[in-house]
């Protein structure tokens, strides 16, 4: 009777937690005056490797001189955490409860052409080298807690193209990034 009990009360918690951010709403969204908006995971197409003297740099190449999500002065965002549905899984792990908004950071691609790079790796023989995509320090982010797993959150930087990323252990970029530009 003990065992049903609580198999029936971790339900009812599992149901309680799914509740308050539906699966479809997970993920980043754009503010603007047009509304929230949906943004984008986009993947990277290529990896550059560029070597100098004693140094090495790889960066992950994205298509597009600019991304289609545009702000003027400042960009604002809503992130929601919660359990994605299976089918979005993959591409929405970082959005799962046992992430948080600490897990995430703001990059600067390089704009090159028709592309735009984000230095993920950064080796010399001189002074070491680092993994994972270094947050840019050329701005400010802010953060405000909505509400348990939602966020919102307002970056306020130079003109130029920059990506919202998951920065967990490194992995910043490589599981895709949402792109913005700053005007």
């Amino acid at each position: 009777m003990k065992k049903a009990f609580f198999i029936i009360a971790l339900c009812v918690c599992a149901l309680r937690l799914s509740a308050q951010t539906p699966s479809d709403s997970i993920g980043v969204y754009a503010v603007n005056a047009d509304g929230i908006i949906p943004m984008e995971l986009i993947n990277y197409k290529n990896t550059k490797i560029s070597k100098g003297f004693m140094s090495a740099k790889a960066k992950l190449e994205f298509e597009g001189a600019t991304s289609p999500n545009h702000f003027k002065g400042n960009a604002k965002f809503r992130v929601y955490f919660g359990q994605p549905s299976y089918n979005d899984m993959v591409r929405l792990y970082m959005f799962m409860p046992n992430y948080s908004i600490k897990d995430f950071g703001v990059g600067q691609f390089e704009v090159k052409k028709k592309s735009r790079l984000l230095t993920t790796a950064n080796m010399s023989v001189f002074s070491g080298g680092n993994a994972g995509a270094k947050q840019t320090e050329n701005l400010i982010y802010d953060v405000v807690e909505i509400r348990p797993g939602v966020y919102e959150v307002t970056v306020t930087g130079n003109p130029g193209e920059y990506c919202i990323m998951h920065t967990f252990r490194g992995s910043a970029g490589y599981g895709g990034v949402f792109d913005f530009t700053i005007e």
